[in-house]
């Protein structure tokens, strides 16, 4: 590859291997004694300083004693076409200058030019990575398909000494090389064995410079001397997360045999430039760079709520915004994404703002004074609804304010770029409007009919809810709805509704006190943010819906099972309109992810939100709950609820550890208790009025409240729960407690205002003043520390119910087919891709799942080849033998090209002569990659044998990796290595 021209000393530790009059092709080598190559190896290990094998450098004349360095190479092909390409296109023009000067600047201005447009090194950095590359390769034997992402220096704690080197993370190892002085300490780990990760401690504890990793083989290291340690833990933590999700899809395929069905291309199309855009915006950045920003994609968006296609775009660190009413002023971060303007004050609780570009009518930037009468900037939003939204910036962030208004213009064009997409390609153009979506928001009607200007007032509202036609549950009068109402209709007069609405502290407060019912389903869409993936995919769930009933999808008989089972309590699945709609919104959410499909316990959420909630709008926040708060909980695996169980009882153990003990000694299955709680969210376990006072808090806040009603829970009851000896008292007692929510607290009160606590009102006073350390960033930090060990035992299960599930094995024994999978999925985990980096975080939310429904359990060419070179040791046998055949043609030839160029005194002949002599063995390295040339063997192999008695033997398992191999692949191909004699031997 071309690098930026730098000047470089000739060196005794670079030996020429082709040269010309003024370009020189070397390779590294090393001289001296074994001291003094031990002495160089260490310094290149601790200050990195590995240089490439190949380089190829210009010199001024043959008696010239500086060069500059043009070009370095990692294998002999890729530094051969360099110099090929020197050769034709830069040697005959050199040839033709007469002056030194005029021919170096020709040779520099060309290979700089050159170099740019490849994505060359151009500064110290690049050319620092791209050498930690070639060493990572070099040192590990790994292919140029495995990326670098970035690498840390750092030391290895074993036992008393410490080895001093270094960390290198790509997209599918974790490797550390330490050479010292001739004791070399090497460590390659796959990320997806990677079964525990720990910040840690080093110098006895008075160091945080120190990160600990386990794997599934029970191995465990420690690693120091970390300076970047915060740094390297959360890019590792991103890497194993990336992995694991891939894993986890292995796994749903493992589990899952039936092919889906996929949906039309009509219900996810979306314009393909805005993907193809996002993609040519990723070309020539680093990899490393690349993860970060997926990381802080996704903290952005999930601090929003946004959907997974956003990408942050600009941030203004340092912006003010004052709220009119009542007159607060907070301090925060202005942020910009693809299709948003968001705000979130300093305090998390103070102020948070999410605007649609779409729902702002105009932007002014003007010179303001700030309340401390410092000049500044102001930039005002006026939005859909006529309100005004100001935010003040100072002008020592002119900068910042800068790029940030540029970042917008850009995307305000795009906006109007899809506008022409969708009139061009007949869309419905009234789904694109502000005005018709906000028809379908209660919030537009309520305050319509509180306006006595307000004309017809509700009876424009197409909220088709079920509780509008069959009643909402509970009594109005007792759940004070008047009161509520007329709290949220001050609330929203001030501070904007749906789109935009301004959310301060009093709108967390409103929603903790209780919503009322006509605004239950509309604030459940708005805090949870599939209010944003709803207006940002109109029309989808009708062509879903179209789809199934065009043809009934593969769950359908499973949907079809419970949907009498969902609420029978409730009039509205007494009839047929509440069981047809939540119908419709299950099989066309299993239409939309085909991997998830459909599992139970999510009728019982469907159900319950249909009562307020309007088809469409139920469709897009089971998206959200299934994507993002509470992922994995309903697929066939159901891990992310065997994660958040295993999370549940490690809290239990840290907040009450005599209750933990105490179930322990008996024998007590907490999660059989607790398990309901999080997959249906508490709606079959307490009264549904209370239990929708739980889904309140769950949207506003996240899956942390799940975690801290439970403890509330077990903590109230602890007397009680200490007693029980079995399961069936430990549920009775819950059970008992679930009837008495009610229930006053403090009958007995003198206080008439204690009187009406019940003692619902009690847990959540326990759930929120007991456990406050339940945060989300801790909810985050358990769910990265768990899911490791979690994913491996799901992974596990996958592979013990597919093999129980094998009806006819092929003479197989159960080893080999263990043997079989594990090298199967390894292959198809492979073959996938690493999914690592990307700005946007993938696909948007209409897509229709992870992979193709067609080819979960599939592999292409490439894969079946490497598949059965992973099985047959013959196969490796051959591809040992052509590699040493390269070798040793490449090795001959090069030496009768010297001979030829010593005897001849023609080095441009000579030149020829090695291109050509090298034919031979680039056609073997050709053929190495070919899978045409695998499967050809293959097919060669098989009909030159005779079937043996036994189908298949297993090789011991230290030979050649516990290969599965043909029992007579020694005889058929002569002599082979180790593992084709074993496979000989054993098939007598």
């Amino acid at each position: 590859m071309f690098v930026q021209p730098a000047p470089t000393e000739p060196s005794a530790f670079w030996s020429d291997v082709a040269a010309t009059e003024h370009f020189v092709l070397q390779q590294s080598g090393s001289m001296g004694g074994a001291l003094l190559r031990s002495v160089l190896a260490t310094i290149q290990n601790v200050l990195e300083t590995k240089p490439p094998p190949y380089r190829i450098v210009y010199r001024h004349s043959a008696a010239a004693p500086s060069y500059i360095l043009l070009a370095v190479g990692e294998d002999r092909a890729e530094i051969d076409a360099d110099w090929k390409w020197l050769g034709e296109k830069v040697t005959p023009v050199v040839a033709e200058l007469d002056e030194a000067a005029e021919r170096a600047n020709f040779v520099v201005t060309k290979i700089r030019f050159l170099a740019s447009e490849e994505g060359g090194q151009d500064v110290a950095a690049d050319r620092q990575m791209r050498a930690a590359a070639t060493t990572f390769r070099q040192t590990f034997n790994v292919g140029k398909a495995e990326r670098l992402v970035t690498y840390y220096s750092c030391a290895l704690h074993g036992g008393f000494m410490l080895h001093q080197g270094w960390l290198y993370l790509s997209e599918n190892y974790f490797c550390f090389y330490s050479y010292m002085f001739g004791s070399e300490k090497r460590v390659m780990l796959q990320l997806r064995d990677i079964s525990s990760l720990a910040r840690a401690r080093s110098m006895g504890g008075t160091r945080d410079d120190a990160i600990e990793v386990a794997a599934k083989d029970g191995s465990r290291y420690t690693f120091a001397n970390l300076f970047h340690r915060d740094e390297t833990f959360d890019m590792l933590s991103q890497l194993t997360s990336n992995t694991m999700d891939r894993v986890l899809l292995n796994s749903e395929y493992a589990q899952q045999q039936t092919v889906h069905r996929s949906p039309s291309a009509a219900a996810t199309a979306a314009d393909a430039r805005l993907a193809a855009a996002a993609a040519a915006g990723l070309q020539g950045v680093p990899l490393a760079e690349q993860i970060a920003t997926q990381r802080r994609n996704e903290e952005f968006r999930g601090d929003f709520g946004l959907p997974r296609s956003e990408a942050l775009l600009s941030v203004i660190e340092t912006a003010t915004f004052a709220a009119h009413v009542p007159t607060t002023a907070y301090r925060g971060r202005l942020y910009l994404s693809t299709s948003f303007v968001c705000y979130m004050s300093r305090d998390a609780r103070g102020c948070r703002i999410t605007l649609p570009l779409a729902a702002v009518r105009r932007i002014e930037r003007a010179n303001a004074v700030d309340g401390y009468g410092q000049r500044c900037y102001e930039l005002i939003l006026t939005v859909w609804h006529e309100k005004a939204i100001a935010f003040k910036v100072p002008l020592g962030a002119g900068g910042e304010c800068d790029r940030w208004c540029d970042a917008l213009r850009g995307q305000l064009r795009v906006m109007v770029d899809e506008q022409h997409y969708a009139r061009a390609n007949r869309a419905a153009l009234a789904r694109y409007t502000i005005k018709a979506f906000c028809r379908t928001c209660a919030s537009e009607a309520l305050l319509r009919a509180a306006d006595p200007a307000g004309g017809r007032g509700g009876e424009d509202m197409h909220v088709d809810c079920l509780g509008r036609a069959f009643g909402f549950p509970g009594d109005a009068k007792a759940q004070k709805e008047e009161y509520k109402r007329k709290l949220w209709l001050r609330y929203m007069g001030e501070n904007g509704r749906n789109l935009t609405l301004v959310r301060r502290a009093e709108f967390d407060r409103l929603i903790r006190v209780g919503l009322p019912n006509c605004l239950r389903g509309e604030t459940w869409e708005l805090s949870s943010g599939a209010m944003h993936l709803r207006f940002q995919n109109r029309g989808v769930y009708e062509k879903y819906v179209n789809d199934y009933l065009d043809q009934a999808g593969p769950c359908a008989d499973e949907i079809e099972k419970d949907l009498n089972r969902s609420l029978p309590e409730y009039p509205g699945y007494q009839a047929p309109e509440g069981i047809d709609a939540l119908r419709r919104v299950l099989n066309a959410y299993a239409l939309r992810d085909p991997e998830l499909g459909y599992c139970q316990a999510m009728n019982i959420v469907a159900s319950t939100m249909l009562i307020f909630m309007t088809e469409e709008q139920v469709f897009w926040t089971l998206t959200v709950m299934c994507d993002r708060l509470v992922p994995g909980y309903y697929s066939p695996s159901m891990y992310g609820a065997t994660l958040d169980q295993s999370i549940f009882q490690t809290l239990v153990e840290e907040t009450m550890p005599v209750l933990a003990t105490r179930v322990a000694q008996n024998g007590i299955q907490l999660s059989i208790a607790c398990l309901p709680w999080f997959l249906t969210l508490y709606i079959n376990s307490m009264p549904l009025v209370y239990a929708l006072r739980v889904l309140d808090c769950f949207f506003l806040e996240g899956p942390r409240v799940m975690f801290q009603i439970g403890l509330a829970i077990l903590k109230i009851n602890g007397g009680a729960l200490l007693e029980a000896t079995d399961d069936g008292t430990f549920l009775h007692v819950l059970k008992e407690y679930y009837a008495t929510l009610g229930d006053p607290a403090y009958p007995e009160s003198r206080s008439a205002r204690a009187r009406q606590v019940t003692r619902f009102h009690e847990l959540l006073y326990v759930a929120y003043s007991d456990f406050p350390g339940i945060t989300h960033a801790r909810i985050a930090e358990l769910r990265r520390s768990h899911q490791l060990r979690i994913v491996h035992s799901v992974e596990e299960f996958s592979k013990r119910t597919f093999l129980r599930s094998v009806i006819d094995a092929s003479g197989f024994t159960r080893e080999q087919l263990s043997l079989l999978y594990d090298r199967y999925y390894s292959v198809l985990f492979y073959s996938r891709g690493s999914g690592n980096g990307g700005g946007g975080g993938g696909g948007g939310a209409g897509s229709p799942g992870h992979a193709a429904a067609s080819s979960r359990i599939t592999v292409d060419v490439y894969g079946f080849a490497r598949f059965m070179y992973e099985i047959s040791s013959w196969m490796r046998v051959q591809i040992k033998e052509a590699r040493q055949r390269s070798q040793t043609h490449r090795g001959a030839d090069a030496a009768e090209a010297r001979r030829k160029d010593a005897a001849l005194g023609r080095q441009r002949a000579g030149a020829d002569d090695r291109a050509k002599a090298d034919d031979t063995a680039r056609e073997v390295a050709a053929s190495l990659e070919n899978p045409g040339w695998f499967i050809s063997s293959l097919f060669r192999y098989a009909s030159g044998i005779v079937p043996p008695r036994r189908r298949i033997v297993i090789l011991d398992a230290d030979s050649d990796a516990g290969s599965v191999a043909p029992p007579s692949a020694s005889s058929e191909h002569g002599p082979s290595d180790g593992a084709g004699s074993a496979a000989g031997s054993a098939s007598t």
